[in-house]
C-alpha cells in the first residue's frame, strides 16, 4: 500500500501548506505501530468539508453532512474527515447532532477504543491522549472514557470489540467487558446487515474463536440480529470453538458457524438468508454444510469423488472437505490425503465442464432430428459425466452417437 500513503502524505501536505492542521488517524496508525501494512490512511483535518473540497483537484463528497470527503489522488481514494463532537445517538447508531471543532483531542475522544484513537502528523509526532500505544504493547482492547457511554452511543462498538480482539489476538480490557456485558441489550438496535459485515470481517482473521466465543460466554444471542429472529434456541456449541480457527476458507467457516449453532442441514438456508447474504452465497454455504456434515467419501472412492467435483466444482468440495475435517475431527494426515486425492481426481477427468465437451445441444438437434427441448441438457450431462469418468473419449463423432443413442425408445 505504498501508493496509498504516498497519496495520503500529498493530502497532509495540501492541508499545511493551507494552514490547516492534518494527521494520519484510527486504523493506519494502530496498524503501523503494530508493524503492519495498512489498509488504507484515513486523514483528520481541522478543515471544514468545503475547505477541503476547494483544495483538491477531484474530490467526492462521501460524508459530507458528517465532515467526510474523499480525495482522488492517482487514482487512490483518501478519507478526510474534519474534526467533530457527536452527540444525541437517539437510535444507539449515528449520531443526532455532528459540530465540526479545532481541537484534535476533542475528535479522538468520540472515537471507539484507545487503540484506534491515536493521530500521527507527517513527521512521526504521535498523539496519543488516551493510552493506546499503552494498550497496544499490553494487547488490550479498552474502550475511550466511559465505556458503556460508547456502547449507548453506537451499539456495533460492542460487535467491533469482539472482531478486534480476533483480528488483532487481543483481549478485552475488564471495565470495557463488564460495560459490555451490562449493555448487550442495545444489540437488538443493529442492522443485520452490520452484523452480517462484523462475521465477514471475522472470518477473514487467523482466529475467529476470538471473537465468537464470546456470543455464548457472554449470552449475546438473545440480544443480537438476526439470531433474535430464529425460531430454535442455540445451545452449546457443538464442536469447540477453537476448531473454527483452522486454516479454511469463507464458505466452510460460515457452515462451521452454522453447526456451532446447532443448525440442521435442511435449514442452512433459512437461517443463511436471514443474514442478508447473497443468493448464490446462500446456495453455496448450504450446499458446503450439508456436504460436509453428510461426508463419507474416501479416498478411494475415485468413481463418486469425480462425480461430485462434477456436480459441485473443486472450490466448493474444497469447503466441504474442511467442514468435514472439523465436524468429524479428522487429523491433520487424514484432511491432506483426501485433499490430494480431490487434486488427483481433477488432474485425471478429462473435462470437468459442459463447455469442454466436444458437442453441444444444436449437434444434437441436427443428428437426431427432434424438436430441441430440455432433453439436450439431461443428454449433455450424461455425455459429460461418461466423459469424465474414462468412460467415453470426448470426440465428436463418439458423442452424437452415444448421444443418438440415448434418445432412442427405451433408452
Amino acid at each position: 500500500m505504498k501508493e496509498a500513503r504516498a497519496a495520503s502524505l500529498q493530502v497532509l501536505e495540501r492541508l499545511e501548506e493551507a494552514g490547516f492542521q492534518a494527521y494520519w488517524v484510527g486504523g493506519c496508525v494502530r496498524d503501523e505501530l503494530l508493524g503492519r501494512e495498512p489498509t488504507d490512511y484515513d486523514v483528520t483535518t481541522d478543515a471544514p468539508p468545503g475547505k477541503v473540497q476547494s483544495l483538491f483537484a477531484k474530490t467526492v463528497a462521501t460524508g459530507i453532512r458528517h465532515g467526510t470527503v474523499t480525495v482522488l489522488i492517482h487514482r487512490q481514494a483518501v478519507e478526510v474527515t474534519t474534526f467533530r463532537e457527536e452527540t444525541g445517538y437517539e437510535d444507539h447508531r449515528h449520531p443526532g447532532q455532528v459540530q465540526f471543532v479545532k481541537r484534535l483531542e476533542t475528535d479522538l475522544a468520540r472515537r471507539d477504543f484507545t487503540i484506534n484513537a491515536m493521530a500521527r502528523d507527517r513527521r512521526g509526532r504521535l498523539i496519543d491522549p488516551f493510552g493506546g500505544r499503552k494498550d497496544l504493547r499490553s494487547q488490550v482492547v479498552r474502550a475511550v472514557g466511559e465505556a458503556e457511554e460508547r456502547f449507548r452511543e453506537d451499539a456495533l462498538r460492542m460487535v467491533r470489540a469482539l472482531r478486534f480482539c480476533a483480528q488483532l489476538g487481543f483481549r478485552l480490557d475488564e471495565q470495557t467487558e463488564a460495560a459490555l456485558i451490562r449493555q448487550k441489550s442495545l444489540l437488538r438496535h443493529l442492522a443485520v446487515e452490520r452484523v452480517t459485515q462484523e462475521l465477514e470481517k471475522l472470518w477473514a482473521t487467523d482466529k475467529p474463536s476470538q471473537g465468537i466465543r464470546p456470543l455464548w460466554e457472554m449470552g449475546l444471542f438473545p440480544h443480537l440480529p438476526p439470531f433474535t429472529q430464529w425460531d430454535d434456541h442455540i445451545g452449546r456449541p457443538a464442536i469447540p470453538v477453537e476448531e473454527m480457527d483452522r486454516q479454511m476458507g469463507r464458505w466452510a467457516r460460515w457452515a462451521l458457524f452454522l453447526h456451532l449453532c446447532g443448525v440442521p442441514p435442511k435449514e442452512s438456508g433459512t437461517h443463511l438468508r436471514s443474514f442478508r447474504l447473497p443468493a448464490t452465497d446462500v446456495e453455496i454455504i448450504a450446499s458446503v454444510h450439508r456436504l460436509g456434515l453428510d461426508w463419507h467419501l474416501t479416498p478411494e472412492e475415485g468413481s463418486t469423488g469425480k462425480q461430485l467435483l462434477l456436480s459441485h466444482g473443486r472450490e466448493k468440495l474444497t469447503s466441504a472437505l474442511e467442514t468435514a475435517a472439523v465436524i468429524h475431527r479428522w487429523g491433520p494426515e487424514e484432511e491432506e490425503e483426501m485433499r490430494r486425492a480431490l487434486l488427483r481426481w481433477q488432474q485425471e477427468m478429462p473435462v470437468h465442464h459442459l463447455r469442454q465437451l466436444r458437442v453441444n445441444g444444436r449437434n444434437l438437434v441436427e443428428a437426431t432430428g427432434r424438436e430441441p427441448g430440455p432433453w439436450t441438457g439431461r443428454v449433455l450431462d450424461i455425455l459429460l459425466k461418461k466423459v469424465a469418468l474414462g468412460e467415453l473419449p470426448n470426440e465428436t463423432e463418439a458423442l452424437i452417437e452415444e448421444g443418438c443413442r440415448l434418445v432412442q425408445p427405451g433408452s
